[in-house]
């Protein structure tokens, strides 16, 4: 993915979607909507949290934290903290407009993706499995047709299913199933159901849900519910891109 060559054209926001165009939008308009709406965005900033259910009881869940920050063209930064039961590791992801880099605090790894080098999705592939995908959400949304992809691109058959209220606005519940599938084979795999909650206003994604993949054993749970408290265009200042690499650990 060419991060660093994000056309300055993200700046300029795109024609009206059928959402804020008004009338009454199809589920797959919803979607179609929301994937416009997020690469014509000049700034965006987040705080989210992700339930990682991994067995039957109230206790197999795990609550990790994030947040983000955007701004055009190529400032940003994403900050992952674990449940302490699961370890407490963190994962830090930024650029303040040079080159992209990584942070992780149990393995003492910190990697720099040189601009130009066409690295820059390893920033965030690498540690998709870590943050239960939480880094590549919204990110695969701004950077659109980059590399990397995330539950809300591979989601399909969207039904409507009602309107909810998620961390206080409401939003359109669209019931449906996400594939993935490999470029070059095009085969497919990771087959979950999913539920995808859009702002109603916004049209930001304000929570999404994956099922147990099909074909794993009928015992087992992998359950991942992320839920966000997204803004769109926020003033953002120059501080929240940078990240000092702890001394010991550089």
């Amino acid at each position: 993915m060419r991060v660093a060559l994000l056309p300055l054209l993200l700046s300029i926001a795109v024609l009206a979607s059928p959402v804020m165009a008004g009338g009454n939008p199809s589920p797959d308009e919803l979607v179609a909507g929301t994937l416009k709406t997020y690469p014509s965005l000049r700034s965006y900033s987040d705080t989210g949290v992700v339930l990682d259910q991994f067995g039957p009881k109230a206790d197999n869940v795990y609550r990790h934290t994030f947040k983000t920050f955007f701004r055009a063209p190529r400032n940003f930064y994403f900050e992952f903290n674990a449940d302490p039961r699961s370890g407490g590791d963190r994962i830090v992801i930024w650029c303040d407009g040079g080159d992209f880099q990584s942070w992780q605090a149990s393995s003492a790894q910190h990697s720099i993706y040189p601009r130009g080098s066409n690295t820059t999705t390893q920033a965030f592939l690498q540690s998709a499995f870590r943050t239960k995908n939480s880094d590549v959400l919204i990110p695969a949304l701004i950077f659109a047709g980059g590399g990397i992809v995330s539950t809300v691109q591979e989601f399909s058959e969207p039904v409507q299913a009602a309107t909810e209220t998620v961390t206080g606005q409401p939003a359109y519940k669209l019931i449906g199933v996400a594939r993935s599938m490999y470029a070059k084979t095009q085969r497919v795999t990771n087959v979950r159901r999913a539920t995808v909650w859009i702002d109603t206003k916004s049209q930001l994604v304000r929570k999404v849900f994956e099922d147990t993949p099909k074909g794993l054993p009928g015992s087992a749970i992998m359950r991942i519910t992320t839920t966000l408290e997204p803004q769109a265009n926020p003033p953002l200042d120059d501080k929240v891109f940078q990240f000092e690499v702890p001394s010991n650990q550089k």
